[in-house]
């Protein structure tokens, strides 16, 4: 527990549940008047719901959907005035189908993290505070502000030492404090809702596991000397692999737990390049998301449009590295064989086997009736496709929510990890399908997978797994899987 000289509780730099408890239990009256925020606009929600759907549900499936849309709408809108942490709940909420049925999911999804900028006084006066100077001009010639979120503000510039342009990332002042009281919050409301669930239905708890994990990954964004160790690792770690992906430089020297500077890049988002240049870098965009889930074990954990730039000489880039995820070596080896037996159309053996190895089942779970139900929706998903663009989106998105529905009703639970990956494929997918109605993502990440399984499993293993295989499999099962 992090401790003052006075033996008053301070807030830890890393995660721990017990110091953040010690710390705002020491400070009731901070804590009652959030809790009271919180509440007021979040029970009045919850309440609604339990009414329209426990107490006095709805017969008609079509009514109680749209119903289901109207307060996922409304939820959406309380979490957004609740401010960064609730956002980024929700955020974590929106890759879980496991766990939130899949109309309140797509409104989830639409949560926005993008707010007003504080002003510049304000926060170059903190700038100037994490990087010791009187005068920032002696630093930086061109200083001006580019972007805002809801962590903090990037602002561009120019080093004078070395006429480097930089982005200078400074956080929002008071972050720490006010971020980590709605985690504390989020705990206690957590082990409130485990305790009222688990005696009432047959559910385990949840909650406070699904809780410490959101809030261990969201802590951690806090930390920019924490964020600028991930993109160094991950510079080198591409750089090792030889991966044609830009990670742009670190400067440490003026970088603290406030304030990451690194390097500029010029370019275009991804999705705004020329047709031709998408084209060209998906493949390797592919081939970066698959070698950090299935190689290095370390996942950048926040894929979205503005994290993937192309630079002027037309090298893909990757950006933001606040939120990382792990994946450990049996995860990734369990990942593998199962993108193995799913190319290789062996459902059987992906429901029966990878996915209680995965962690998506439990082990002593019956699959002989969830069999045939994922077989028919996979297989028919996969093989029903057609080139008309609108017909395979629309075909995409029955058999995704198909599938969060399943996920939703029998006993899955979607490790984090995996659901980032499929919403950094699906990104992917989205970009490209953009100009190339034929693209497939399932045939695009088909050689690395195939490389990356005979390392790890030999090539006796993949008998069977021909080219003819591969092209019969459509991307529809990344994007519902």
């Amino acid at each position: 527990m992090a401790t003052n000289p006075g033996d008053i509780p301070t807030l830890p730099r890393v995660y721990s549940k017990e110091a953040l408890n010690d710390y705002w239990s020491a400070r009731p009256v901070s804590t009652v008047k959030r809790l009271f925020t919180v509440t007021s606009e979040l029970a009045p929600r919850f309440g609604a719901y339990l009414w329209d759907f426990h107490i006095s549900p709805l017969n008609d499936d079509v009514g109680a959907e749209e119903l289901q849309r109207m307060h996922a709408s409304k939820l959406k809108e309380a979490l957004t005035r609740l401010g960064p942490a609730f956002v980024k709940g929700g955020q974590q909420l929106s890759i879980r189908p496991d766990l939130v049925p899949p109309a309140v999911l797509k409104e989830l999804q639409r949560l926005c993290d993008s707010v007003q900028p504080i002003p510049d006084q304000v926060a170059l006066q903190l700038l100037k505070h994490e990087l010791k100077c009187d005068d920032l001009n002696e630093i930086f010639d061109g200083l001006h502000l580019v972007a805002s979120a809801s962590l903090g503000q990037v602002y561009k510039g120019t080093l004078k030492e070395s006429g480097e342009t930089v982005a200078i990332k400074v956080q929002r002042p008071d972050m720490l404090k006010t971020f980590s009281l709605d985690l504390f919050i989020f705990q206690k409301l957590s082990l409130a809702l485990d305790t009222l669930f688990c005696s009432i239905t047959q559910q385990s708890a949840f909650r406070e596991a699904l809780s410490d994990d959101f809030s261990r990954g969201s802590y951690s964004e806090l930390d920019y000397e924490q964020e600028a160790a991930n993109q160094i690792r991950f510079q080198t770690e591409l750089a090792k692999r030889k991966c044609k992906v830009k990670v742009p430089d670190v400067y440490q020297d003026y970088t603290t737990q406030k304030v990451i500077t690194t390097e500029w890049i010029d370019g275009v988002k991804l999705a705004d390049a020329p047709q031709s240049q998408i084209n060209k870098l998906i493949p390797v965009g592919v081939e970066l998301f698959l070698t950090q889930l299935l190689d290095i074990g370390s996942f950048h954990a926040d894929p979205h449009p503005g994290n993937l730039y192309v630079t002027t000489d037309g090298t893909l880039c990757l950006l933001d590295f606040g939120l990382c995820a792990e994946v450990d070596e049996q995860s990734r080896r369990a990942m593998t064989k199962a993108i193995v037996h799913l190319l290789m159309r062996d459902i059987d053996t992906l429901i029966a086997e990878d996915a209680k190895e995965l962690g998506f089942l439990p082990e002593d779970f019956d699959t002989s009736e969830l069999k045939p139900i994922m077989a028919k929706v996979l297989t028919t998903g996969l093989l029903e496709s057609g080139s008309d663009l609108h017909m395979r989106k629309k075909k995409l998105m029955d058999i995704s929510n198909e599938l969060n529905q399943i996920f939703f009703q029998y006993p899955f639970s979607v490790p984090p990890f995996f659901a980032l990956v499929t919403r950094g494929l699906g990104l992917l997918e989205g970009i490209a399908l953009s100009g190339d109605p034929e693209f497939d993502i399932f045939q695009a990440s088909a050689p690395y997978a195939r490389r990356r399984a005979v390392e790890i499993m030999g090539a006796h293993h993949l008998r069977g797994w021909g080219t003819g295989t591969t092209r019969r499999l459509r991307r529809r099962a990344t994007a519902a899987v």
